[in-house]
């Protein structure tokens, strides 16, 4: 696995998955961006497009790494991990100021890319970001079917997408908070050894100021989780029916189809388990190690 920055504890892996950045710039300011896309990047915008539509931005623009991107490659099409997108003027703006400052908003992996020269040009042009969302994942070394949700207030937002045994996803949340949980191994063809899997946890702020990085805070509480494994009593050996319901739940069935009385039973099952303990500071000192990478370290490198 690769990660621009990682907080390692209690054999859990944190990073930063995704990075979206705002500031508010002139049509006059987005001109001059254009140009040096357009002169010192010329291979590196994949697709330019604009929209109309209210809840999107009028002018977007993918880019893909310089590097990577040749006349006539024909395996570009094959490269979409390698992108960051850029968009300028959300369509609910409007002014008839000629200094007037509009939104201006990237979005990235910031694992995913390998040449940073173009990011670092766009961050560096401005001054005023704002932190608007970020991805927080945190790697655990076990099969996704070792994992529980018994966390009664997500489950009704629970969604489960399977592809066969372990080849599972989960979706929880729909909004600020939201959590999906898969088994990245098979998501990203890791050729490992052991198991792999993802508890991804999307963060978003109207916007957090990055000059004060340092003081950052996470407000979100984390999902509870539980490994599969069981408290047994000699009464529950007793419950054939008991059993087929826990190898149900490891492969996706879900648990808002069973009764109420299986329901409890599973549950004091499940408090025999191991809880995943997660911990702020790891997620908190992750995200401010990036987001210092990108505006304070490499400083030198903007064009």
């Amino acid at each position: 696995m690769d990660y621009l920055k990682k907080v390692e504890h209690l054999n859990m892996t944190y990073s930063v998955d995704m990075l979206r950045l705002s500031t508010r710039i002139t049509y006059n300011q987005f001109s001059e961006l254009e140009f040096r896309f357009k002169t010192l990047y010329p291979y590196s915008v994949k697709k330019y497009y604009e929209s109309t539509v209210l809840r999107d931005f009028k002018y977007n623009y993918i880019f893909t790494d310089k590097e990577l991107r040749q006349p006539g490659d024909d395996f570009f099409e094959q490269r979409e991990e390698h992108t960051f997108w850029l968009g300028f003027l959300h369509n609910t703006e409007i002014s008839s100021s000629e200094n007037a400052k509009f939104n201006l908003t990237i979005e990235f992996n910031p694992n995913k890319l390998k040449d940073f020269s173009l990011i670092l040009c766009v961050l560096g042009s401005f001054g005023g970001w704002k932190l608007k969302s970020y991805d927080l994942a945190i790697d655990v070394p076990i099969n996704i079917l070792d994992i529980c949700l018994p966390d009664k207030k997500r489950k009704k937002d629970l969604r489960i997408f399977s592809n066969g045994f372990d080849d599972l996803t989960y979706y929880i949340g729909r909004s600020n908070g939201r959590v999906k949980i898969y088994n990245k191994k098979k998501e990203s063809h890791l050729d490992i050894s052991g198991e792999l899997t993802r508890i991804e946890t999307t963060i978003e702020y109207d916007g957090y100021d990055i000059e004060k990085i340092q003081f950052y805070h996470l407000d979100k509480e984390f999902i509870e989780l539980f490994t599969n494994e069981y408290l047994y009593t000699f009464k529950d050996y007793d419950d054939k029916t008991l059993f087929a319901v826990l190898y149900a739940l490891q492969c996706g069935f879900d648990p808002n189809m069973l009764t109420r009385a299986y329901k409890q039973k599973v549950k004091q099952l499940l408090e025999g388990g191991h809880k995943l303990i997660f911990k702020k500071s790891c997620a908190e000192t992750v995200l401010k190690q990036v987001i210092v990478y990108y505006f304070v370290n490499n400083k030198h490198m903007i064009i």
